[in-house]
């Protein structure tokens, strides 16, 4: 583990990122591609360089080779009366380590990275939406059930 390093992306990084969540999607959960594996490098790194102030992406490297990645998406919120600056909301989204580092703690290292730009933007809260393999990690980081924040399923 402690070769793997854990580091701000960068545009560079992106069609690793994006093979990283190709594998994920339609490898190992077997879904349909709507597009080609180049289309989806270049939209990866269009999406990254169109969103630097609500997207953060961290990566794992080893080696020179990105292994995982992170993703925080950030929320402004509406200025309140107490708080004319209006603050920050943020989601982990796409949490992603290849098999080969698996059981390393990197996973764990790349969410405490995000949990640490979310402090240093100061925002109001986290939130993560789990997969069932992934919500020990996410509760031994901290996370836990909200009472008041509710979610409306998309309609089919």
């Amino acid at each position: 583990m402690n070769d793997v390093v854990i580091r701000a992306s960068s545009p560079a990084d992106m069609p690793a990122v994006a093979d990283l969540r190709w594998r994920w999607s339609i490898d190992e959960d077997g879904r349909t591609p709507g597009q080609s594996p180049a289309a989806y490098r270049d939209a990866m790194t269009a999406f990254a360089l169109e969103h630097p102030e609500t997207h953060r992406c961290v990566v794992a490297e080893r080696d020179g080779a990105v292994l995982g990645m992170a993703w925080l998406g950030l929320t402004a919120r509406p200025p309140a009366p107490n708080r004319p600056g209006g603050r920050i909301t943020a989601d982990v989204q796409t949490v992603y380590v290849h098999p080969d580092v698996r059981g390393e703690g990197v996973a764990g290292r790349l969410v405490d990275r995000l949990l640490e730009i979310a402090d240093e933007l100061g925002t109001e809260r986290v939130s993560v939406h789990s997969s069932v393999d992934g919500e020990r990690l996410y509760r031994r980081l901290g996370f836990g059930d909200a009472r008041l924040l509710l979610q409306r399923p998309p309609e089919d």
